[in-house]
């Protein structure tokens, strides 16, 4: 979703620099700038900032789908005097989903500060606002039979949050070829319904830079791998519902207590990422990125420094 997820190459593109150890006669950011460009590097001003847009749709796997705290009504049958049948708690394991695989699309907005502490080492901290939803078809049974108007049934889950995270950066190169390894990890807290994202991605890259040719823009390939788990829960009275499946369970969720918790993971860890940073100026570049294989994804971000 998470998401993300979410890393930025932008900031250590350029830095193509293999790392060394002497002492600098003052202290400034980045350690060692004076000695990397005695060498001849040119190195990013040690601070950034960027907004970006990040849009991802990919497969996932949903591990299992429960419910919780269900009880018929209490039922009254006509007669002389009347049968009173008392509400009746449902057991979970009663109840049986099964589902197929299914698909998850999000958008992300992130803001993001970064520092250069070395001139191969940056790290960053990051936050932002997930919207989108996640997909499946479930097919339930009760005690075993099959519910005929339950078989292959969509069930969607919106998927709006907050998500905050850090990460780190390594840079190294040879002349106008670079190399570039982000790792990052980030929460995301649902607030449409309970439950949260956590997202590890790390994205190895290599690329060439052609600004010594006289050409404002460096590009990059390489791949992504993201370790997403999402636990999603709440009421099942806030979730949209096919009507089959609503009406079951407003049934057997008379007085609005029963729950659900939904485990989900990736279908695919890893996809190819290709991307490019185009220098406006010393202080401004854009960033685009595209993702393919089973995870597709673009990514666009303005970055600034100082």
């Amino acid at each position: 979703m998470e998401l993300r997820c979410f890393s930025k190459a932008a900031v250590i593109i350029g830095t193509s620099f293999a790392p060394f150890y002497s002492s600098a006669t003052s202290f400034e950011l980045p350690i060692w700038k004076s000695e990397a460009e005695e060498r001849g590097y040119i190195l990013p001003k040690a601070f950034g900032i960027s907004v970006g847009y990040m849009r991802v749709e990919q497969g996932i796997n949903v591990d299992s789908i429960s419910f919780d705290g269900l009880k018929t009504p209490e039922i009254t049958i006509p007669g002389i005097p009347p049968t009173v049948i008392p509400e009746q708690p449902i057991p979970a394991e009663l109840i049986g989903i099964e589902t197929s695989p299914g698909f998850q699309r999000s958008d992300v907005f992130t803001l993001r500060a970064d520092m250069w502490l070395f001139p191969f080492l940056n790290f960053y901290a990051i936050a932002g606002k997930i919207s989108g939803y996640s997909e499946t078809n479930i097919s339930v049974d009760i005690g075993g039979r099959d519910l005929e108007d339950i078989q292959d049934e969509k069930f969607l889950l919106d998927l709006d949050g907050n998500m905050y995270g850090g990460g780190l950066v390594l840079a190294g190169g040879y002349k106008e070829w670079f190399t570039i390894i982000d790792a990052s990890y980030t929460k995301t807290n649902l607030t449409v319904i309970e439950g949260g994202i956590d997202s590890i991605v790390i994205t190895p890259r290599l690329g060439y830079d052609f600004t010594n040719h006289g050409m404002p823009i460096r590009v990059w390939g390489g791949a992504q791998y993201q370790n997403i788990q999402q636990t999603l829960k709440g009421k099942i009275s806030d979730l949209e519902l096919p009507s089959a499946l609503e009406g079951l369970l407003g049934f057997v969720n008379s007085d609005d207590e029963g729950r659900f918790i939904v485990e989900q993971s990736l279908a695919n860890e890893w996809n190819a990422v290709v991307g490019f940073n185009y220098v406006i100026n010393p202080s401004f570049n854009i960033i685009g990125e595209f993702g393919f294989g089973d995870r597709q994804s673009a990514l666009i971000s303005l970055d600034t420094r100082f």
